[in-house]
């Protein structure tokens, strides 16, 4: 009988802490899509920003990147910013609103763009590690779902060469799709979003004219994961902000510019008519 009764006890905190286990998660969860700014489009566009974040996780320490290469902890000042004024521009220009997935989440926490095994230190941190990149990955499948290829842009800011903005393509792999069908130009040619900017007065780097070998910011995790050299991905360009193209002074132009330029390159190159765009139906 004592046997049987300790039997039933014990099932009983064991499905207990299961469902505090699962409530936890659940909590976690939602506390995590907090600290998200998540929109869906009827462009098949993503702009993702993963580092421009300025909140604390709670009851999360400071990262300390013991044994993790090129360790950063420093936030991307204003590329959140600048992602959601791209989308607020575009929106202006066309009526076409892209994918928005934007962490607001500080670095110190969390990098985002990195692997899991080097992107946080805490086990708690890891729920909004996954939110991030399970929205990414949502979005990719919605574009893939209706148009079936599609762009992701991913902001970030470099302090290198404060006018310039670097690509990062890991070294053309990430727009594999793009570049098959349209061939090179469709990256850094005339109608490119690359060549538009260059036509607008923006220094990129690398410069095709010279030496199109992506060197110093060649593209990291997010495109490395979400590129259309994988099956599952679409089209995938990582853009390096320098600081004065994103100081609050010239953060509304450059929006403005960018905007502009994707327009054009969605005419060329993307599979829509952005005259006239209808939402899509989620």
């Amino acid at each position: 009988m004592y046997r049987e009764y300790t039997r039933v006890l014990s099932s009983a905190l064991l499905a207990l802490t299961g469902w505090l286990q699962a409530e936890a998660l659940a909590q976690s969860a939602i506390e995590a899509e907090r600290l998200l700014t998540l929109t869906t489009g009827n462009l098949p566009l993503v702009l993702v920003a993963p580092h421009g974040g300025r909140e604390a996780i709670p009851g999360i320490d400071i990262r300390q990147g013991n044994g993790v290469p090129q360790f950063k902890t420093g936030r991307d000042h204003n590329t959140a910013e600048l992602a959601e004024a791209i989308a607020v521009k575009l929106g202006e220009i066309s009526g076409a609103k892209p994918f928005l997935v934007i962490a607001r989440f500080d670095r110190k926490y969390i990098d985002g763009n990195r692997p899991s095994t080097g992107a946080f230190e805490a086990l708690e941190a890891r729920p909004y590690y996954v939110a991030f990149h399970s929205a990414i990955d949502e979005a990719c499948k919605q574009i893939r779902k209706v148009w079936g290829r599609g762009l992701l842009l991913d902001i970030h800011g470099q302090a290198t060469e404060s006018n310039a903005i670097f690509r990062g393509t890991r070294h053309g792999k990430s727009v594999a799709d793009l570049v098959q069908k349209f061939d090179r130009r469709a990256l850094t040619g005339p109608h490119s979003i690359l060549g538009q900017l260059t036509l607008r007065g923006y220094r990129i780097l690398p410069d095709p004219r010279v030496n199109d070998r992506e060197s110093r910011y060649s593209g990291g995790h997010t495109v490395q994961t979400y590129g259309s050299h994988r099956a599952t991905g679409i089209d995938a360009i990582q853009l390096e902000f320098g600081t004065r193209l994103r100081a609050r002074d010239n953060l509304d132009r450059t929006a403005a510019d960018v905007a502009a330029a994707i327009r054009f390159f969605a005419r060329e190159y993307l599979p829509i008519n952005l005259e006239g765009v209808e939402p899509t139906p989620w």
